[in-house]
């Protein structure tokens, strides 16, 4: 099974857009709560961050309560730190059961065409919401506990040797005429003046590393086996096969730990410059953190995407068996579905900022030219006086047409994961 990239993007486009009004429906409650939930927990930060309670008396609006907890956020966490992760853990599961609420049965119809039953005020939350957010933790957990968790313990200790070992303190004699002249410098800086820190900084690190950047290539290489591949023939060769992944594999995983690297260095360039600190990865058990987030990054992203398709498989199944979650990512397909993912959010990204930079103001033009013709009326029929209601009322229209546009957008957005969802599903069951 081959997975269609451009019938895919565009039947989740199309379920999005041909059933907005059925979505709109179906979600409109919950996402209306979800901003609730989201301006009380704004309000919530902030009340723990200043110790009493904070309402809209304290402050002009929700922006400026954003804007407030934004520049504030780091002290509440150093102050309050256990209120803060209470009003943190409460949004997330508030949040998670709201969109499940109205996702599941969106990825029922789209998947099986299980129209959504009649009503306005729907708010359900069932086993079907429970299968639909099992599944996307449990994805989330699978890379969390089989990638990260033995990278992360690795990564841990050799940076923590890495450091105990540069940080020995020994004796040097700089006179060697006198053995008197004594002076007491660390093992690091012993081994950076020798030139030899490229032991600790990157030869042990990738030494450490190479158990799991061995587990990444077989795992690439099994992926790509023929029997992955429709058409790829029987058999096939294997030590082709190993070549080009193992280059693929190395290429990536360079580029990803390059990346991460510059960034280390940038970041540590600003510290550099408010603190006058060496810049230097010497000696820091840097390098021992980038190889190890740079091989878990991969094999979290490895199994994540292979499960992607399970929380749509979960609920339309009514089953938290993997079925044939893992036939949509077989061989290219690994490849295929982030671009599809990408492209898709590429085209949402893309289209909300038209909507809100480029049409929304073009409507506030047309609309300003109604204010002013209206303004002139209400002058004409009031002997010169412009009426006081006009400025009210096209503001009330303007912030209602804003909202109206933006809600219809999250409808679209959500119709279309839902859409992608149902979509992966029925191909997931084409390929038994």
């Amino acid at each position: 099974m081959t997975l269609r990239m451009f019938s895919i993007i565009g039947e989740s486009l199309n379920f999005g857009g041909r059933r907005l009004e059925l979505i709109a429906r179906v979600a409109w409650l919950p996402v209306l709560l979800l901003l609730i939930v989201d301006m009380a927990t704004t309000f919530a930060y902030l009340s723990a961050i200043e110790g009493r309670i904070i309402t809209f008396a304290d402050v002009n609006s929700l922006l400026q309560a954003k804007q407030h907890f934004a520049q504030y956020a780091q002290n509440g966490w150093a102050t309050a730190p256990g209120k803060m992760g209470v009003i943190a853990l409460a949004n997330a599961v508030l949040s998670i059961m709201l969109v499940s609420s109205f996702m599941a049965p969106l990825i029922r119809y789209a998947g099986l065409g299980d129209r959504p039953g009649p009503g306005l005020i729907r708010l359900a939350f069932g086993v079907d919401q429970i299968r639909f957010i099992v599944a996307g933790f449990a994805s989330a957990l699978f890379g969390l506990v089989l990638a990260i968790l033995p990278a992360a313990g690795a990564g841990f200790f050799v940076m923590k040797y890495i450091i105990d070992a540069m940080s020995q303190t020994m004796a040097s004699f700089p006179d060697p005429e006198s053995l008197h002249t004594i002076e007491f410098v660390t093992s690091g800086q012993v081994i950076f003046e020798s030139g030899a820190a490229w032991i600790y900084d990157l030869a042990l690190p990738f030494a450490a590393a190479a158990p799991f950047a061995l587990l990444v290539w077989v795992l690439a290489v099994l992926h790509f086996h023929p029997r992955n591949r429709p058409n790829a023939g029987e058999g096939g060769n294997i030590v082709m096969r190993s070549a080009v992944v193992l280059v693929i594999a190395g290429a990536l995983v360079g580029s990803l730990y390059t990346f991460l690297r510059t960034a280390a260095m940038l970041s540590m360039s600003q510290s550099v410059e408010t603190s006058g600190a060496r810049k230097n990865f010497s000696g820091t058990g840097v390098n021992a953190i980038l190889v190890f987030a740079t091989i878990s990054a991969i094999l979290v992203g490895y199994i994540n995407l292979r499960l992607f398709a399970w929380p749509g498989v979960a609920v339309c199944r009514r089953s938290m068996a993997l079925g044939q979650t893992l036939q949509v990512t077989r061989g290219w397909n690994i490849i295929r579905l982030p671009v599809i993912v990408a492209l898709i959010g590429l085209f949402l990204f893309t289209a909300m900022i038209a909507i809100n930079v480029i049409i929304l103001p073009m409507v506030l033009s047309t609309l300003e030219l109604l204010f002013k013709a209206t303004e002139t009326s209400t002058r004409l029929v009031n002997s010169g006086a412009k009426g006081e209601w006009v400025l009210p009322l096209f503001v009330w229209i303007w912030n209602f047409f804003k909202i109206a546009v933006n809600f219809l957008w999250a409808f679209f957005s959500y119709g279309v994961l839902a859409g992608l969802y149902g979509r992966l599903y029925r191909d997931s069951e084409q390929s038994v």
